[in-house]
Formats: C-alpha cells, structure tokens, sequence
C-alpha cells in the first residue's frame, strides 16, 4: 500500500507539471498583450517596452516559465491586471462560493440519484423502473443553465421562496447564504444525478445477478441485508469513480451557473477575466481546477481500498 501511494503521488506531481506547462504554453499563445491591455490602446511605444520588461514579458519563454514556476511554489499565482490585487486572495476568496456550491450540487446529486438507483435497479422493468429512467432522461438532455432558469421562475419569481440570484457573505448572515445557493446548486446537482441514477442501476443490476446474491437470498437473509449489505457495497465502486469525476466537473460547471444566478465564485471570476483578457487570472483559475481534478481522483484511487478489501496494490 505505501508503495502504490508513493507510486501515485509521484504521478500526480509529474501530472501537475504538465498540467502546468500545457496551461502556460497555451496562454502564451493566445493573441494578447497584457501590457497594452493595462496602459490601453493609446500608449506609446517606449511606454509599452518599459512596462514589457517590468513585468518580465521580454524575457525568453523557459526563463518565464521558470520564474512562474518558482512564484507557483511560493503560493504566488502573480497580480490581476483588471483588478490589481494578488491572484492567490482573488481567487481564495471566490472559493467561499464555489466550494460551497459544489459540495452541496454533490450532496444534492448522491442523495437523489442512489435511493433512485437502487429502487429502479429492484423494480426492473415495472412502472417505478420506467419512472427513474424518464428522469434521467430528463436530466441528462436538461441543461444545468436551463434547468437554473425554470428554477428561477417557480421558486423565486412565482412561489417567491427563495432568490434568484446574488449571494450574502457567510460572515454576514449564514442562512441567506446557503439559501442563495440553493437553486444553483440543485441545478447542477440535477444534471449530475441523472448520471449517477444510470449508473447505480446497472452497476445494481449487474451486482444483484451474481451467484453469491443468488446464495444469500437462498440462505434467507433478510432483504434489506441482501440490497445494502452484500449488493450495494460491491455496487458502489464504479459509482464512486463517477462521483469523482463529477465532483472536478462541478468546478467547471459553476463557470455558467454562477453567471446565470450571479454569484461571485470562481466560476463567475474567469468568466469576467476572459472578457477583459487578464490572463494571469485566467492562467490561476485553470491551474486551479485542474490541480483539484487531479487531486480528487487521487483520493479516489486511495479509497478504492477501503471500499474494496479484495483490491490488492503492488
């Protein structure tokens, strides 16, 4: 075990690397001048060089690369050209948003999508069955922004329970907060437990056709043993992996619901950052979700073996 963590973490720090150099090279490419965007289109020449070298743009690619690098290790993701301010408390404090949202879209998801998923898996092809199937159905051709919107109109515009967009600062009024995130979140949970429904029930379905449910239905364990004990707790493995790889997609996704409910996450940030061509924001922001994607399925390889003692790692 402690061999296969060090194997894997050593992966995850050369896929960082590249992650890092992929990101770096693409936004170098990209058509631009972030000193033109900061002095505006009426700079003179001599003006530009100064800030050009200033901000250490003159420099050959490697050497930038290797400063970023070094600035990267020290927690330093560099300044925001639109707002002047480090990248790092820029985006640490969008976090408060985001992350909240993304934990309670994966709460909304599992808690739906796994009782949906093991019912249909035991009432194949009946009524119930085909219910749960129109519903992931219905969740999988839904886009979250839709989905946000005909939200917005039932439970803000006409019911009127909770808002429609902004969001009030944790520190101020907790409750307001996580109402405010509410409908985002079920938005993006919604999408993301059609999935998770499908998948339970196959992974249900394949489970509760092996000879060993066969043999402890036969013995007379109670039901209820039978579906969580013996067959779900070998179901879960795939659904895990899903689950994880929704979670890193959640960051992604928060990137539209967080414009359509107007709140001032992460997601909202590189969108605004996109239109007014900061790229070291743009630069932060990417090399942040991509290190939380990498992250998140490390944790998930090491909880294999937990939830799966016949799993050996050599």
């Amino acid at each position: 075990m402690i061999t296969y963590l060090l194997k894997r973490t050593l992966i995850l720090f050369l896929t960082l690397l590249l992650v890092s150099i992929a990101i770096f090279a693409v936004l170098m490419v990209i058509p631009g001048d972030p000193a033109q965007i900061i002095l505006g289109i009426h700079a003179t020449p001599e003006t530009l060089r100064n800030l050009r070298h200033q901000m250490g743009l003159d420099r050959p690619v490697t050497i930038q690369y290797l400063h970023y690098m070094k600035n990267l290790a020290l927690g330093d993701l560099g300044r925001s050209i639109t707002y002047d301010v480090s990248i790092t408390s820029l985006i640490i404090s969008r976090l408060q948003v985001t992350i909240p949202l993304a934990i309670l879209s994966l709460i909304f998801a599992v808690s739906i999508s796994i009782p949906m998923g093991i019912y249909s898996s035991l009432h194949r092809n009946r009524l119930g069955d085909y219910g749960v199937m129109v519903f992931s159905q219905v969740g999988l051709a839904v886009p979250a922004f839709w989905a946000g919107i005909l939200l917005i109109l039932l439970f803000a515009v006409t019911l009127q329970w909770l808002p429609a967009g902004g969001f009030h600062a944790w520190q101020t009024d907790p409750i307001k907060a996580l109402r405010s995130l509410l409908l985002p979140a079920f938005s993006l949970g919604f999408v993301r437990a059609a999935v998770l429904t499908r998948m339970t029930r196959s992974s249900m379905l394949e489970v509760l056709g092996e000879d060993y449910i066969r043999t402890a239905r036969s013995k007379g364990l109670p039901k209820r043993r039978v579906v969580y004990k013996h067959a779900f707790r070998n179901a879960i493995i795939p659904v895990v992996t899903i689950v994880g790889l929704q979670a890193g997609d959640l960051l992604a996704g928060a990137i539209i619901i967080e414009n359509v409910f107007h709140l001032p996450g992460v997601g909202r940030l590189v969108f605004e950052a996109i239109g007014q061509r900061d790229l070291p924001v743009i630069q932060g922001v990417i090399l942040l979700i991509a290190v939380m994607i990498v992250v998140i399925n490390f944790l998930i390889d090491v909880l294999y073996r937990y939830l799966d003692p016949r799993i050996r790692y050599k």
